[in-house]
C-alpha cells in the first residue's frame, strides 16, 4: 500500500509499523496507546523479525517507534487503499493460505443421544468432517475427536486446528503434526505440566502481559 507519511517522517519502515499495530491488536489492545504499551517490551530479535531497523547510536540496539509514530500513521492511512492492498494479497494467495479448522463436540438431546463431533471451517462454520460418539463427554469427545483427525479422508496439510483444553493430549496433537498440520489448543490446570511449560516458555515475552 502507498506510504501516507511525508518523506521526512519515514524513519521507521511502513511494514514494521503495521506489524506492530497488528501485534498489539492480537495481544488485546483497545486503543493506540494500549498498542504502544504492549509492544514496547519486544525483544531485540522480535523487533528485528518485524522489520525495525533504526538503532540507538550509542548502544546499537534496535529502537521502538514512539506513540506518535503509530498514532500519526493510523490517522494518515487511506482506509480504501489499505482495503485494496489486503484484497490484492488475499486474492494472490487464494487457496494457498493456511486453513483454520475448529474441532468441537456437541451433545444431542442433553447427552441422552450421544454427541456429534465436527471439524469445521472458522470463517463460515462449514463442516469438513464429522463423526458420532457415545459415552461420557470427556472420554468419547477426546478419543473420537482424535479418530476423526486421524481418518485418512481428513486432510490436515497446511491447516491450523483449534480445540478446547479437553483435547490437549500428546496423542491428539501428534496426529495433527504427523498429517502436516499445526494446532492451537488451550491449556488449563488439568494439564499442569504443559501449563507450567507454556508459562516458562513465554516468560518475559509480551504474550503474558
Amino acid at each position: 500500500m502507498p506510504d501516507p507519511r511525508a518523506a521526512t517522517s519515514r524513519r521507521h519502515p511502513l511494514p514494521a509499523l503495521l506489524g506492530l499495530i497488528a501485534l498489539g491488536l492480537l495481544m488485546g489492545a483497545r486503543d493506540v496507546l494500549d498498542i504502544w504499551r504492549k509492544v514496547a517490551c519486544l525483544s531485540q530479535s522480535q523487533r528485528q523479525a518485524l522489520g525495525l531497523c533504526v538503532r540507538d547510536k550509542q548502544s546499537g540496539r534496535l529502537t521502538m517507534p514512539g506513540y506518535d509514530a503509530l498514532n500519526d500513521l493510523l490517522g494518515a492511512i487511506d482506509p480504501a487503499a489499505y482495503a485494496r492492498a489486503l484484497t490484492a494479497f488475499l486474492q494472490a494467495h487464494a487457496g494457498l493460505l493456511p486453513r483454520s479448522l475448529a474441532l468441537d463436540g456437541k451433545s444431542v438431546g442433553h447427552g441422552k443421544c450421544g454427541m456429534i463431533i465436527t471439524l469445521c471451517r472458522h470463517e463460515d462454520g462449514r463442516p469438513v468432517a464429522m463423526t458420532v460418539a457415545r459415552g461420557k463427554k470427556e472420554d468419547c469427545e477426546v478419543s473420537e475427536g482424535r479418530a476423526l483427525l486421524a481418518d485418512p479422508q481428513v486432510e490436515l496439510v497446511n491447516a491450523l486446528v483449534t480445540a478446547d483444553p479437553l483435547h490437549n493430549k500428546q496423542a491428539t496433537v501428534r496426529v495433527i503434526l504427523d498429517k502436516g498440520g499445526d494446532y492451537l489448543i488451550g491449556t488449563k490446570e488439568n494439564t499442569a505440566k504443559r501449563l507450567a511449560g507454556a508459562r516458562h516458555a513465554l516468560k518475559e515475552t509480551p504474550f503474558l502481559t
